[in-house]
């Protein structure tokens, strides 16, 4: 067994204000990194939150702004951390999450299971907005056989099985919802895919959408190692997550 310290972030990054969200993101991250985290994980779409501007607020990849802004960050800090944002790559857009380290761009995860919100309420109608990606798929993050879904991905079961048959050491479940479901609903979707989760939410105002935290560590069989409020605090979670490959 090998021990990991990781920071599960929870803010409220301003719809729209990337360069805002970009300097909180900093400031939160070298405060976990001073707390010797090296995994450091934030919200699904955090850099500009929903948005319906994607032309003006989606990035490239690896060569965005806001990803170069990372890739300097878990330089400068020597730290893994992975972050939410809407890619463009030619005329598509994806809700993202990407992973960076200390030499770079490691991955990035395309959400797939996209949510249909018919009444658009904060421009969260994805299906309107967003192309689907291809689907979880296993990468290497920092020696680690690791995955990744996105907040609506976890509602299907054909992603749960596909995620179960892939053997991960480690599931990586960022969120941007009102509220996460109870420890126990989460637990056995853990349990079934039999790897240690780390899940985060945001926390404030999301348009029209309050959202609430709760930042969570499940262990492989479904036990939560560690939460965070789920009052709609700004917190860093910190964890030391026992892997069994490293």
């Amino acid at each position: 067994m090998n021990q990991i310290r990781v920071a599960l972030i929870q803010f409220d990054a301003t719809p729209e204000a990337v360069e805002t969200n970009l300097d909180k993101m900093a400031a939160l991250a070298r405060e976990a990194a001073r707390r010797k985290a090296r995994w450091i994980m934030f919200h699904e779409g955090t850099i500009s939150d929903y948005t319906p501007q994607l032309a003006a607020f989606a990035e490239h990849l690896p060569d965005g702004r806001s990803t170069e802004s990372m890739m300097d960050l878990a330089a400068e800090l020597d730290c893994y951390i992975n972050f939410g944002l809407s890619e463009t790559d030619g005329e598509r857009y994806f809700m993202s999450q990407v992973f960076v380290g200390p030499a770079g761009f490691i991955y990035c995860y395309r959400k797939s299971w996209l949510w249909l919100e018919p009444d658009d309420r904060g421009y969260r109608n994805e299906w309107a907005r967003y192309d689907p990606g291809t689907g979880p798929d296993l990468f290497e993050f920092d020696g680690v056989r690791a995955t990744c879904f996105i907040c609506a991905d976890g509602e299907s079961p054909r992603c749960l099985e596909r995620v179960r048959l892939m053997k991960p050491d480690v599931v990586f479940y960022p969120n941007n919802r009102r509220a996460l479901p109870e420890f126990d609903v989460l637990g056995q979707d853990v349990r079934a895919i039999s790897a240690p989760m780390l899940v985060t939410n945001r926390i404030g105002m999301s348009w029209v959408n309050y959202t609430t935290g709760g930042c969570v560590v499940y262990s492989a069989d479904g036990e939560v190692l560690a939460k965070a409020n789920r009052e709609g605090r700004e917190e860093i979670l910190i964890h030391d997550l026992e892997l069994q490959a490293i």
